[in-house]
């Protein structure tokens, strides 16, 4: 079982237990709460019809004991109130005169307040048993009928909820579980596959990409290198023209080798140093401080001395020296590079922003695939490697955050990251 399916099927059976789980719950308190109340209603009715033998309210005893008689219940204890709880009669003891006033029990309170009540387990203090206990109130007769079976062995079983229908449904959700686990292995091969396939295919892409990106300078690099093998007598200022354009290609090779080893490495890094991130962010700006002066570029910061932080240094100064770099090679000049930092709970939030022309709406999604170019002729002719962004979205991902484009209004790019 691959570790895809393994995740899948521990996520769709937990769901399903606890579903279930809840539901046997429900339905076993449920079946309880049904045989209660027939119980209950069983003992109500013998109530009501003891009421309409006794159509006056008058209590005798003898005509009680003559009904019992005549409607016999195993076990039923029978006791007839007033509705101020004195005891007018019980068929368990003679001594029910002398009995305490019962309006103080729960089926008594409940029947004198909603015209019937119950007690599903209470002892007697009369007879030092425990029972289960229903009340009828009949205020036209001034009387209270009070039926009750003893709860011993077998009226705790009456009361159960029937198990068997929770041994049919444990043993139909094992076949379930059975069931979602195959399942969950073929979605997840079927997952697994398709994720090859994208990989396969994004790979692909990728030295697609790769392998354009370095035919571009390795064919002008050989174009201007056989021009000046087949022309001895090219003019000095034509030949220092071809070698300065093959020089440049070369530095842009470099660079571009350069990038795609620190996406490489990247990939495997370590976050283990603990590192003051203001101070690799103000070695960035001092390294590139000659670029804002040629471009007469203004900067602003907002951060703090401190900005403590476990990551990889060289990856933290890829992250800010290519910000900063791509500002400088497409902001134009006369902008304005904005640099703020503040930090919410355990993690720092940062916004890289400059006044520039700013993207396409539509291109901000795209802006950190690794060779995406909004204008392609433009960003090789600048020195663009189409690589520089991957790499920051590279580096904040591997320290614990996330990173977005916005297009500015008037017109401006602003990037929001968070480092944690």
């Amino acid at each position: 079982m691959t570790q895809l399916s393994r995740h899948l099927f521990l996520s769709i059976i937990s769901l399903f237990l606890l579903f279930a789980g809840a539901f046997l719950l429900y339905q076993n308190r449920r079946e309880k709460a049904f045989k209660t109340t027939l119980l209950n209603q069983r003992l109500q009715d013998y109530n009501a019809a003891l009421g309409d033998f006794l159509h006056n309210g008058a209590v005798e005893e003898s005509a009680v004991q003559g009904y019992l008689l005549s409607h016999p219940v195993a076990s039923l204890r029978l006791t007839l109130l007033d509705s101020h709880g004195f005891v007018l009669f019980d068929n368990q003891t003679q001594e029910y005169p002398n009995l305490s006033d019962h309006r103080s029990r729960k089926e008594i309170r409940e029947a004198m307040d909603k015209g019937s009540g119950y007690c599903i387990e209470r002892r007697s203090v009369t007879v030092d048993k425990e029972y289960f206990y229903s009340a009828t109130y009949f205020p036209e007769k001034d009387l209270i009928i009070r039926s009750a079976l003893p709860y011993d062995d077998r009226l705790p079983l009456l009361l159960k909820a029937d198990y068997s229908f929770l041994w049919f449904a444990a043993i139909l959700m094992a076949a379930l579980v059975l069931v979602l686990y195959a399942f969950s292995k073929k979605v997840a091969g079927n997952v697994s596959r398709k994720q090859d396939l994208e990989s396969l295919e994004l790979q692909k892409q990728l030295t697609q990409n790769i392998s354009h990106e370095l035919k571009t300078p390795l064919s002008g690099i050989r174009a201007y290198l056989e021009t000046l093998h087949l022309h001895p007598e090219m003019p000095e200022e034509t030949r220092s023209q071809f070698i300065e354009r093959s020089c440049a290609l070369a530095r842009r090779l470099a660079d571009l080798t350069e990038d795609l080893n620190t996406l490489d490495a990247a990939e495997r890094v370590v976050l283990r140093e603990e590192l003051n991130v203001a101070d690799i962010l103000l070695q960035v700006l001092q390294d590139t401080g000659e670029d804002f002066r040629e471009k007469r570029m203004a900067l602003e910061t907002d951060f703090p001395e401190s900005i403590p932080l476990v990551g990889d240094r060289k990856l933290l100064y890829s992250l800010f020296r290519n910000l900063v770099d791509n500002s400088l090679r497409y902001a134009g000049e006369g902008s304005t590079v904005y640099i703020r930092a503040r930090k919410e709970g355990k993690s720092w939030h940062f916004v890289f922003s400059d006044n520039g022309p700013g993207v396409p709406e539509e291109s901000l999604p795209h802006l950190y695939e690794r060779f995406f170019r909004t204008d392609k002729g433009r960003s090789r002719e600048l020195g663009g490697t189409g690589l520089g962004l991957s790499i920051v979205r590279e580096a904040v991902r591997l320290h614990g955050g996330d990173i977005r484009a916005h297009a500015l209004t008037p017109h401006g790019l602003q990037h929001r990251f968070v480092l944690s």
